[in-house]
């Protein structure tokens, strides 16, 4: 598949929604694993790229700030001589900007991982499909949109549309789960639905320990 026809896929996928579209995709010959991990390569590599000019410019400005709190802190000579020096060297830019580069590799393994939970969920709930017509299903939406969020994030007032984007994606889900497993309604929104209400019990649950925790410390008072 060349560029052109895989943009025509994602602009097809995203724009028309709905279970004609996914059972038209699932038929073509290239449906498999390997197009689903190649879509994925690539917009993981534009989100690393993306993500390493906005690491670069908060780097940057977090430079100047972080200077001015070191030359205005009560430090001995030795040690605000070693932050400052250490700061010059750029190295806040190159530890952020690395970190973004994770962006090449995480995208493809979140993108297998979470396509297993849900495939696995699938097939618990009686569904038939193939993994691999199913990551590429996933896929032809999936990298579109992580490049579409990758881009909104760097633009400034424009990052909390990805919340929408990110919601978008569960309903395209929903449709390529239906299509693929061949699920009824009320089974496909449980694959969809089920691993996102786990984490957010995970994440209340969390935030709740650490809530406990901190009221239970104890409080001296002079």
């Amino acid at each position: 598949m060349n560029l052109s026809e895989t943009w025509q896929t994602w602009l097809h996928v995203i724009t028309a929604p709905g279970e004609p579209t996914f059972e038209a995709e699932r038929q073509k010959p290239q449906a498999t694993l390997t197009t689903a991990l190649i879509w994925m390569l690539i917009a993981g590599v534009i989100a690393a790229v993306l993500g390493f000019i906005q690491a670069a410019v908060a780097a940057g400005a977090a430079q100047g700030t972080i200077g001015q709190i070191i030359a205005t802190a009560d430090l001995p000579p030795e040690t605000r001589a070693a932050l400052e020096q250490l700061l010059n060297s750029g190295a806040l830019s190159i530890l952020t900007g690395g970190a973004s580069l994770t962006s090449i590799i995480m995208v493809p393994i979140g993108f297998l991982v979470s396509t297993a939970i849900y495939f696995v969920i699938a097939k618990l709930l009686g569904g038939t499909g193939d993994f691999g017509r199913y990551a590429y299903l996933n896929a032809s939406f999936g990298a579109p949109l992580t490049i579409l969020s990758s881009i909104l994030s760097v633009i400034p007032f424009l990052g909390c549309i990805t919340i929408f984007v990110g919601i978008y994606q569960i309903v395209l889900t929903y449709y390529s789960t239906k299509v693929e497993h061949n699920l009824t309604s009320g089974r496909a929104l449980i694959v969809v639905l089920l691993p996102l209400i786990v984490v957010l019990l995970l994440v209340f649950c969390f935030v709740f320990f650490v809530l406990g925790a901190i009221l239970t410390i104890p409080v001296q008072s002079n």
